[in-house]
């Protein structure tokens, strides 16, 4: 039996969680689990949506430009993996709506046995992963966490 059936790694395009996703390929590699990549869309913040004449275009519009974006970052991460590491089985999911809720919701599944998050990731209206977000998983994470700085 595998110590490791499947790995979640979580990715927002930033140059940590991209090292957190290297450190999780290595390790799926090395003990022949499979490696789950997450990112998560967050919702724009309300304030920005109700105020300085912001229609729905815009809001549609933000959307499909941020839900692009995770797109291209789960692509990207995993397109890297399999040229590095051709023998790691990946998979890749996209959520929408409150990071910390979603990592912890998908860290929750039957199969997943270790979770790896870079320490800090982007920040602003398209972050995802922010060092605060980090400690939460950390705190509230049933699961072994491995953070990578």
């Amino acid at each position: 039996m595998d110590m490791y059936n499947t790995i979640l790694a979580l990715t927002d395009g930033s140059e940590p969680s991209n090292h957190a996703l290297e450190h999780a390929a290595i390790t799926a590699e090395k003990w022949g689990s499979k490696l789950s990549i997450i990112t998560i869309v967050t919702p724009p913040p309300k304030i920005y949506t109700n105020v300085g004449g912001f229609s729905n275009d815009y809001n549609e519009d933000y959307e499909k430009a941020i839900m692009s974006y995770h797109l291209s970052v789960l692509e990207a991460a995993k397109n890297t993996i399999k040229e590095k590491h051709p023998d790691v089985k990946v998979t890749t999911q996209i959520k929408k709506g409150n990071t910390v809720q979603n990592i912890l919701e998908a860290s929750e599944a039957k199969d997943v046995d270790l979770v790896f998050i870079g320490g800090r990731g982007l920040s602003g209206l398209t972050g995802c992963f922010l060092g605060s977000v980090s400690n939460q998983i950390v705190n509230h994470c049933t699961k072994p966490i491995m953070v990578v700085k």
